[in-house]
């Protein structure tokens, strides 16, 4: 190989060198600020644990490329990311975009963590930039680690909320309490916690950086059914938080069931139908029913009990009985109330008379005739037995 095809070979590498990264290299990344502060590779920017950071990226584009993003992340920490979504870029233009990183409050403060920001497209990467953060905590912080309660609550009973709470500080959080509340019922509970240590340290008095706390909000008896918002706050003299949830609450009578064991009976005319009703209370308190019949004319329906007063987790059954003086189809209802007289169930039941009954005055007719022929009877029955044989006659004459 001679002197010339060493050169040419040597002018193509460094063409190559020169052109692939000039056609890849589509943007350049003029600065990345945050609050205001524009941030240097190089340097090391300071970062509260827990905090928002929002990013100002701002690049000039040297080609057209299609399907750009625009990425910030922070390295070795899943899930500290955001991404714009995916835009055109023309030659010669200049480009800001607004990306937002949420810094964990659990993030180790005793590292540093380098942040990246891209600005890439499906075929090529056009700029990146780098910028290290130390993180440290906030001098007074606080963070609910948990919190459970019942999705579901009835009206009247208790809700149970438990609390796990953490100091997020650099300073022992004095004085703490947790308040939950309902703010439209109007109800709230307050409990106090101990101080909580900034870290885990058992050569302290104070031994814990996080604690438990259980509170139990009075739901009241007469709350409408409906979703609503629960209100956990954690605070002292120098932080607070605030966290939200959702609670169903549905009416006191919701865990009533109401069984009737036949809904439709077939009596004669002027006899009574027996009906039964069963009335059961799954829920962990007594409950006070009130029983309203409704029937059709010419049928009269009447209760065992119009109060009834079941026992929570247990059960009750009522006697109805229904009759009529008419062949005929009667329907008639049963409406159980509950508290504040709340309907809880409605049950329909049919009554199938037939024949007819026997009026009053021909009953006592037919009574004043039978009296009549007993009476009748009875004489004659006397006379029959009181009555004496005929004598022989004493003085028939005798032949000889």
């Amino acid at each position: 190989m001679n002197i010339k095809n060493i050169v040419s070979l040597f002018v193509i590498a460094i063409t190559l060198l020169v052109v692939v990264p000039a056609v890849s290299a589509f943007a350049n990344i003029n600065y990345v600020e945050s609050e205001g502060l524009n941030l240097q590779q190089g340097t090391i920017f300071g970062v509260e644990a827990g905090q928002t950071l929002d990013l100002r990226v701002v690049f000039d584009s040297a080609t057209f490329e299609n399907n750009v993003r625009v990425t910030a992340r922070v390295l070795g920490v899943p899930g500290t990311s955001d991404t714009t979504e995916r835009f055109d870029v023309l030659p010669s233009r200049i480009y800001s975009k607004l990306l937002r990183l949420d810094i964990p409050s659990d993030i180790d403060p005793n590292e540093d963590f380098i942040l990246e920001v891209k600005v890439e497209s499906q075929d090529s990467v056009g700029a990146t930039f780098t910028a290290t953060f130390a993180v440290q905590r906030k001098n007074y912080a606080l963070e609910f680690l948990s919190i459970q309660s019942d999705s579901r609550v009835s009206a009247g009973e208790v809700l149970q909320i438990e609390a796990v709470l953490k100091n997020r500080g650099r300073y022992i959080a004095e004085d703490t309490f947790i308040e939950a509340s309902i703010p439209t019922l109007g109800i709230s509970k307050r409990i106090f916690l101990q101080d909580l240590t900034p870290l885990d340290n058992s050569s302290r008095d104070i031994k814990d950086d996080s604690i438990e706390g259980r509170m139990l909000l009075a739901v009241p008896a007469n709350a409408a059914p409906g979703l609503y918002t629960v209100e956990i706050k954690a605070f002292n003299n120098d932080a607070e938080t605030t966290a939200i949830r959702r609670v169903e609450i549905v009416s006191s009578n919701a865990n009533s069931m109401i069984v009737p064991s036949s809904s439709s009976k077939t009596f004669s005319a002027g006899s009574e139908g027996k009906y039964t009703l069963t009335i059961v209370n799954s829920g962990n308190k007594i409950l006070v029913y009130n029983l309203v019949t409704e029937s059709d004319d010419g049928l009269t329906v009447s209760l065992e009990d119009s109060v009834v007063v079941v026992p929570a987790g247990s059960s009750k059954s009522i006697i109805l009985m229904a009759n009529s003086n008419r062949e005929g189809k009667y329907d008639f209802k049963v409406t159980v109330l509950g508290a504040d007289n709340a309907v809880v169930s409605e049950k329909d039941f049919v009554a199938n008379v037939e024949g007819r009954a026997v009026s009053g005055n021909a009953a006592v007719v037919l009574t004043i005739v039978l009296a009549i022929v007993f009476i009748v009877l009875l004489v004659v029955l006397i006379v029959l037995l009181t009555r004496k044989p005929a004598k022989a006659d004493e003085s028939s004459e005798s032949y000889y």
